[in-house]
């Protein structure tokens, strides 16, 4: 990887399934995973843990999977995935995750791009037949030897089998794994063109764990119970759900059907410590009837990472949950590169994204490449322990991302505050450039998630002849709440926001476009205006 390649001191050289084993030995009566699936609950200590992962191990194996391997995993948040992927590991195979929403052309994207040799699927999930799109697409997948179902029947045919007919002998099969090895492509979300398959070794993604076990002393060890209403498929709830959990030694607690009432009712049933979700899943939280009823005494805090969180829930949800938010971002390319935490400055950290994690370093730049100071808006770039390591068989877009430093471009804009806090302000292809001036999107965003009326909001761009783009505020209401422009526009005028910045639309809307992983489909929304289509009450 030339000058991308980080320092091999910074890494600890420990194979992901080393989680498992460590766990296991440390406490093997202690429950390791919960998964909730409609009104079942299912637990497993670490003992059972491991012994589902030896045999699941073994059956991979004499599937022909080895090193390298690619095996693919489409589930829901059930209770069969955290052994599996530690089996994966186990095998020094490669993991990569298939969102369960995904349908044919998004799922055979990433088993074509990955030559995946094993897939697993569910039988159905939420009235979708994931067998018989798996049968269809079969034809085009000539590298795909093996099918294994989830929850149901296989059909009786080679190259099908069930969950439980994988499952093998127990053997402790323990094959030399390389930390250094590709362990995991996590397909970036979608939001705009191709997926991209962003590679990460068991090395990389470690060192992204420890050192945000380091910033947050005391949060993170074996009294962690971990709830993940994130898509485990996804790099949120695999890195922070599946693989922190093992790693501390506490508990994972998987929902695969979001539902706030119903997480608050796990939260205290379980003695909920720890969440990592999306502001989408916090701002629900907020709303849930049964919110002012529930014992949060066990929770200490929910972490939000991903997409910029909107500022005013910070202290809202801090004040309502007697929990620690920490904001922080990353991506699949850096799981968490910027955090919150407990030692600093409060008011900075409710508006900003953090500080940069141990191990990372992180800058703003300029059109030329040259780092900004203070309070002036840029592109942020990242290097260091934790990050990827490049593109699965895109080696051009590698080599786009990446200056000859070793920094790599996220895609993001920021601000640097104070000398080592940063503010997202918004993705780089999400700028709207108005007669020449750029509009602070996030900052239109989060005064307006003030409104008392509006529940959601994304600002995005559309085409104008004359000034080449226009601003639209995207909003979702509460309850039968309306909204018109001319009163939205005096909201913002009141709180400060230059004319320069007002949008000049807005849209009603009875929901916003998300990913699986909580982040705003802007794309639809342009694409929405751009064709005229009616998305809502345009004032």
């Amino acid at each position: 990887m030339g000058a991308r390649r980080t320092d091999p001191s910074q890494w600890r050289n420990r194979p992901l399934a080393s989680y498992l084993d460590d766990a296991v030995a440390a406490h093997p009566d202690k429950l390791g995973l919960v998964a909730y699936s409609g009104d079942s609950r299912t637990a497993l200590t670490y003992r059972d843990y491991d012994d589902q992962a030896d045999r699941l191990a073994r059956g991979l194996s004499e599937l022909g999977v080895r090193r390298g391997d690619v095996v693919a995993v489409q589930l829901p948040n059930w209770w069969q995935f955290g052994p599996l992927s530690y089996a994966i590991e186990r095998l020094g195979a490669v993991y990569t995750g298939v969102g369960v929403a995904y349908r044919a052309r998004e799922t055979r994207f990433i088993l074509e791009r990955t030559e995946a040799r094993v897939a697993v699927i569910p039988a159905g999930f939420r009235g979708f037949d994931h067998v018989g799109m798996m049968s269809e697409l079969r034809a085009d997948l000539p590298r795909l030897e093996q099918v294994v179902v989830v929850e149901g029947e296989a059909p009786e045919k080679a190259g099908w089998l069930t969950f439980d007919r994988l499952r093998g002998e127990a053997g402790g099969l323990r094959p030399e794994v390389d930390p250094d090895a590709l362990a995991h492509i996590g397909f970036s979300s979608g939001t705009t063109g191709e997926p991209k398959g962003i590679m990460n070794s068991h090395n990389t993604l470690d060192a992204v764990l420890e050192n945000f076990i380091k910033i947050h002393d005391g949060l993170l060890d074996d009294h962690l119970v971990d709830l993940i209403p994130s898509p485990i498929t996804h790099h949120t709830g695999f890195l922070w759900g599946i693989l922190m959990s093992a790693r501390v030694g506490g508990t994972a607690v998987l929902m695969d059907n979001w539902n706030a009432d119903r997480a608050l009712e796990i939260v205290e049933e379980e003695g909920v410590t720890g969440m990592w979700s999306a502001s989408t899943f916090l701002q629900d939280l907020l709303h849930a009837t049964r919110l002012d009823s529930t014992d949060l005494s066990w929770l200490e805090f929910v972490c939000i990472p991903g997409a910029p969180i909107p500022r005013r829930l910070v202290p809202q949800a801090q004040e309502r949950l007697k929990a620690f938010v920490i904001p922080a971002w990353g991506m699949t390319e850096y799981g968490i590169g910027l955090s919150g935490s407990r030692d600093l400055d409060r008011e900075l950290i409710e508006r900003t994204d953090g500080v940069p994690a141990p191990g990372a370093e992180v800058r703003v730049v300029g059109l030329d490449g040259e780092p900004l100071g203070d309070q002036v808006e840029g592109d942020l770039e990242i290097r260091g322990a934790g990050l990827f390591l490049g593109y699965y068989k895109r080696p051009d877009l590698t080599e786009e991302s990446f200056d000859d430093q070793g920094w790599f471009k996220t895609g993001d804009r920021a601000v640097r505050r104070s000398g080592r806090y940063f503010e997202l302000t918004g993705r780089t292809k999400d700028i709207v450039i108005r007669g020449g001036e750029n509009i602070p999107v996030v900052e239109v965003e989060n005064l307006l998630h003030a409104h008392p009326k509006i529940r959601d909001v994304a600002v995005v761009g559309y085409p104008d002849e004359r000034l080449g783009e226009r601003a639209c505020a995207f909003v979702v209401m509460k309850g039968a709440e309306t909204m018109t422009l001319p009163e939205a526009v005096e909201f913002l005028l009141e709180r400060g926001l230059s004319k320069h910045f007002l949008p000049e639309r807005l849209e009603i809307s009875p929901a916003l476009p998300y990913t699986s992983s909580g982040k705003v489909q802007k794309f639809k929304l342009r694409e929405q205006l751009i064709a005229g289509q009616e998305g809502g009450v345009s004032a």
